[in-house]
């Protein structure tokens, strides 16, 4: 099967919320703590069903310590945090919404095996999460069974995006 690219992540650190009193107003609060703490998000998944929520999210291995404050300024979040690191993503591009894409690249993490810590979809991209020293491993398995064009692999972001404090009036 034909892809457009995959794009491999920075060192990562994930967080995994479970059992939030109130997931939302959490989240809402505590994002806008992390922008207040200058931290860039990666990764931002929310899953709920009748009796559980849980909220994903990844940022710079670097920002750790930001996010681990952030988290400790809000109620009630410390108790329901789950940290994993280092993590990395592996994002395959224009998957053109394929569950055969999908299922292929499970059941390749199942076979070799590979930490699988969270998955996601957008309409370009299928995002999985995995341990940061398993990135090269999960890319050869992939290119084993997805054609990827190899001018389109990003091994590595050359740039990493940061907040400033200073604000700039037009």
């Amino acid at each position: 099967m034909k892809i457009e690219g995959i794009k491999l992540s920075e060192e990562l650190v994930l967080v995994n919320f479970r059992n939030l009193s109130t997931p939302s107003d959490c989240l809402s609060r505590f994002c806008q703590t992390l922008v207040c703490k200058q931290v860039n998000l990666v990764f931002l998944s929310k899953t709920d069903n009748d009796t559980n929520s849980q909220i994903s999210l990844c940022a710079a291995l670097t920002d750790q310590v930001r996010v681990r404050e952030a988290i400790a300024a809000e109620p009630g979040m410390a108790s329901c945090a789950e940290f994993v690191s280092p993590v990395g993503l592996v994002s395959i591009f224009h998957h053109q919404f394929s569950l055969k894409i999908l299922g292929l690249v499970l059941s390749i993490f199942g076979r070799v095996p590979l930490p699988l810590y969270g998955s996601a979809s957008s309409l370009s991209s299928l995002t999985f999460i995995t341990d940061y020293a398993q990135l090269n491993r999960a890319l050869e398995a992939i290119r084993e069974h997805l054609d990827v064009p190899s001018d389109q692999i990003y091994l590595r972001p050359e740039t990493r995006v940061v907040q400033s404090r200073e604000i700039k009036k037009e």
